[in-house]
């Protein structure tokens, strides 16, 4: 459906839009609709006309309505983790056949207002730093579900780093192809500052589909060159790869320089690899040009009996250890990284995933807690302690929060609330976890739910994707309220107003896009306001 048609409705209210030539962006369609909850708006990604539109909610219900130019062509939009920013990546005009065609590029958009980043070649894949300074762009392979390679030949090796904190659009971009032994990068890790030899610094974790790389983010750009570290996880005397799965990273004691570990998790293999980050004296590089690392990656691998499910660096009684989760054997196993020798713990379910919760309840001894979960055959959650992970106490320091279902996902819920944790169930029901008194409170529903959690960490809401049905849920005493829409609903965003308040944005993705608002401190459909054709204005 073209703009034309769904603008055709409106054509005889305005002889300046009935008469004369009308814009080209009418005779585009309106794509399949992407839109992120921003911190105190919502953002629709409006391809066709080459904008994100932006809804800023007003205490009256009302609805400001802005746009944010983008490059033509949207390949991938991710907003960062605080809500604070919107990534774009854009493919430009795939023919330039003038000057002013466009390049492929980034556009962030922020408090909003936009800036982009012009590009060589176009990008499908983004990583996003947490801590605000870097975007990592490469070609996100077709096996992870993201948008096909935009050009006819590529370099899935090549990183491209976006420099956040550089005024100079052009200046900001640097462009890095890493060694390969025949992968390809798969997924991209920002790690926070870690201590090294030669003092703290940051990586860049680069997992490729058989090998593992390091960048030193704070030389990235350094003359002479600083070389990639490029740690081969497969043999070569055989054909088969170990895939990495994942990683963790830990800083180690604060009062040493050489045991900064990474953690990597093998998908097709019943191994864990560790990494430490150890001094490099005397180091030498392939290329006369460029200057050696101040560090080196110290290679172990451990087997754990069955393919790994999770892993991560935990404190316990007897020292930091690598945790890996094994479904399979329903075990969890502790990996010394300084020696491989493994301690096992039972379980009594095949969880798959670890979560560390110790800042929000402690830890006896100084150890970590842990929360463990999963998929499949496993019913409920459990509480690891691992100050009693060893020796004669290590089989009593699993607790059983016993459910009805397995757990399919796990949100968690902002400070004032962070002990409370939203457990995705099957079927027809979901749970509040309470981490402090270790309770899971179920909340039932008629279908299917998709669920929302405030930033503000004091409601949740639950509703029919692709029905009118809509509720909140209080996160102080659990109490639903029903609030049913006249609409189908696609998602739903919670967001902070200029006045202090919140709204609720619930968004129909048919046709040009409407919204309905509501109160979200006080919500009332009675006295909610509906939105039609979003994507028409401004045009």
């Amino acid at each position: 459906m073209t703009r034309s048609s769904l603008f055709v409705l409106l054509a005889a209210l305005s002889c300046g839009v009935a008469c004369g030539d009308r814009p080209d962006v009418f005779d585009e369609p309106v794509r399949a609709v992407q839109a992120f909850g921003l911190v105190d708006r919502v953002a629709v990604i409006d391809d066709g006309a080459e904008r994100v539109v932006l809804l800023t909610p007003r205490a009256d219900r009302g609805l400001d309505r802005g746009s944010v130019s983008v490059g033509k062509g949207v390949i991938r939009a991710q907003a960062s983790a605080d809500g604070k920013r919107l990534f774009v990546l854009s493919t430009g005009d795939v023919t330039r056949k003038k000057g002013d065609d466009q390049k492929p590029s980034l556009t962030v958009i922020e408090d909003g207002v936009g800036k982009r980043y012009p590009l060589e070649s176009p990008q499908s894949g983004l990583s996003i730093d947490p801590r605000g300074r870097w975007v990592a762009l490469f070609t996100q392979p077709p096996s992870a579900g993201g948008p096909a390679q935009a050009s006819f030949v590529g370099n899935p090796n090549e990183i491209v780093l976006v420099d956040l904190e550089e005024p100079n659009a052009e200046r900001a971009v640097t462009a890095r192809t890493i060694r390969s032994f025949g992968a390809r990068p798969q997924r991209v890790t920002f790690t926070d500052p870690l201590l090294l030899p030669e003092g703290p610094r940051r990586l860049l974790v680069v997992e490729t589909d058989q090998d593992l790389t390091l960048l030193d983010l704070d030389n990235v750009r350094s003359i002479p060159q600083r070389p990639e570290i490029t740690v081969r996880l497969t043999s070569g005397t055989t054909a088969i790869a170990n895939r990495p799965g994942g990683v963790v990273i830990d800083d180690g004691d604060p009062a040493k320089n050489d045991d900064a570990r990474i953690g990597i998790r093998l998908e097709n293999a019943s191994s864990v690899v560790t990494l430490t980050l150890a001094p490099n004296p005397g180091g030498t590089t392939e290329d006369p040009a460029q200057i050696p690392n101040d560090f080196r990656a110290v290679l172990n691998i451990t087997d754990v009996g069955g393919v790994p499910g999770d892993v991560v660096f935990v404190r316990t009684e007897v020292g930091v250890r690598l945790a890996a989760i094994v479904p399979a054997t329903r075990k969890a196993v502790l990996v010394d990284p300084e020696t491989s020798i493994v301690t096992e713990v039972d379980l009594p379910e095949p969880y798959a995933k670890i979560s560390l919760i110790t800042n929000i309840v402690g830890g006896a001894g100084g150890a970590d807690t842990a929360l463990l979960f999963g998929q499949g055959g496993s019913r409920g959650v459990a509480f690891w302690s691992l100050g009693r992970a060893t020796g004669d106490l290590r089989y009593r320091s699993v607790e059983v929060v016993s459910l009805a279902s397995g757990i399919g996902g796990v949100l968690d819920v902002p400070p004032p609330r962070p002990e409370l944790k939203v457990l995705q169930g099957g079927g027809d029901a979901f749970y509040v976890l309470n981490l402090a008194t270790r309770t899971a409170a179920p909340l039932t529903t008629l279908g299917a739910a998709s669920l929302h959690v405030s930033r503000d960490g004091e409601r949740l809401w639950a509703f029919a994707r692709g029905g009118p049905s809509l509720a909140q849920v209080s996160l102080t005493n659990l109490h639903p309220t029903p609030l049913p829409l006249d609409r189908p609903i696609d998602a739903v965003f919670d967001v902070a107003r200029a006045d202090g308040g919140r709204s609720l944005v619930a968004l129909d993705a048919r046709g040009a896009v409407g919204a309905t608002v509501l109160d979200a401190l006080a919500p009332d459909t009675a006295a909610s306001r509906s939105y039609y054709g979003l994507l028409l204005e401004d045009l």
